[in-house]
């Protein structure tokens, strides 16, 4: 189980990982609409989802934590006009490492051999939350094999003191407790009101749940990727700081707001998480705006209408289509 204090803290900062609400059974999750294939190389095993689709490829990169059940509804959504795949992170889902190595430049050399085995010459690529720092450094090492940059509420430097600020700020009483990961049950439970409270349960939620834990013979779960690789990977990600200036492709940068949902409705706290947006997420973003409207040489900034950092893949999601599917093609 992983520590109250430190950990869960960390990690469930850019875990998009969903919980149940505790009234809801799990859903029956709908018939599969992509094929589900591995490649690999001496030193580490990828999962991959491939929605098919014609056309310009891209490729989804979740946040930490996530697996590409996630983007389920969005990569159907566009599929009918590109080829849409996304892949679990090395010790994530499916996916297996021989070695501890959870740097930005070892997760880009897994993106570089997911695009060499699938025989993919170019891509679009977009990544989520941490997933910004692999296509950042990605189109710095390989500019001929990217078409352009999606920022999916991934416009943050990790590294800057900002994301650091915002972690020691968290409301520790809204933090999961040892009940928490008593149950699959429990689990859910938690996520739901923590992360997704303004989010009907669905299943995309539901197959990326359950992708990103393991039961374990007493009911109890463990999550995936396991503690020690969880924390090396967020670690390794704090470490990275962006080099905007070696990024000469289009690039969109998608922002939500507020960053959380308050986790109950008590005006306490709502009013405390009023107070992380106003006084600490807020200055953040403006700052990451400001830095990437400096640095980036083509850039197209848009704000989601509703949802949060991680509620927004749902509460926007038309607007998020729209606005994928018009920078994409711009230009062609």
């Amino acid at each position: 189980m992983r520590s109250i204090i430190a950990t869960i803290l960390l990690i469930h900062l850019f875990l998009t990982t969903p919980c149940n609400n505790s009234e809801r059974k799990s859903p029956m999750l709908t018939e599969k609409k992509y094929k589900e294939g591995f490649v690999e190389s001496d030193e580490v095993k990828l999962q991959y989802l491939d929605w098919g689709g014609q056309g310009q490829v891209l490729v989804l990169i979740c946040g930490l934590g996530d697996t590409p059940f996630l983007f389920e509804d969005l990569a159907r959504q566009l599929s009918p006009h590109y080829r849409v795949i996304g892949y679990s992170r090395r010790d994530h889902g499916k996916s297996e490492s021989k070695e501890n190595k959870y740097d930005n430049a070892t997760l880009v050399s897994d993106l570089k051999l997911l695009l060499d085995s699938l025989k993919i010459d170019k891509a679009n690529l977009l990544g989520w939350s941490m997933g910004g720092n692999e296509i950042t450094e990605f189109v710095s090492l390989y500019p001929d094999r990217v078409r352009k940059l999606i920022y999916f509420e991934a416009g943050y430097d990790l590294s800057d003191g900002g994301f650091a600020k915002l972690v020691g700020n968290i409301p520790k009483p809204y933090l999961p407790d040892s009940s928490s990961m008593k149950s699959l049950h429990n689990y859910r439970e938690w996520y739901h009101r923590f992360w997704f409270g303004d989010v009907e349960w669905n299943d995309a939620l539901e197959a990326n749940l359950l992708s990103s834990v393991r039961v374990k013979n007493d009911g109890s779960i463990e999550t995936i990727p396991n503690d020690d690789a969880f924390k090396s990977t967020l670690m390794e990600a704090m470490n990275y700081k962006r080099t905007y200036q070696k990024v000469h492709v289009p690039s969109l940068v998608i922002y939500s707001k507020p960053f959380f949902h308050p986790a109950d409705n008590d005006p306490e706290t709502i009013k405390l998480y009023d107070s992380i947006e106003n006084n600490i997420v807020s200055p953040w973003r403006s700052a990451n705006k400001r830095r990437i409207e400096e640095e980036l040489k083509n850039v197209t900034i848009l704000e989601a209408p509703n949802g949060t950092h991680t509620s927004f893949l749902f509460l926007s999601n038309d607007f998020l289509v729209k606005a994928i599917d018009s920078f994409l093609n711009e230009g062609t």
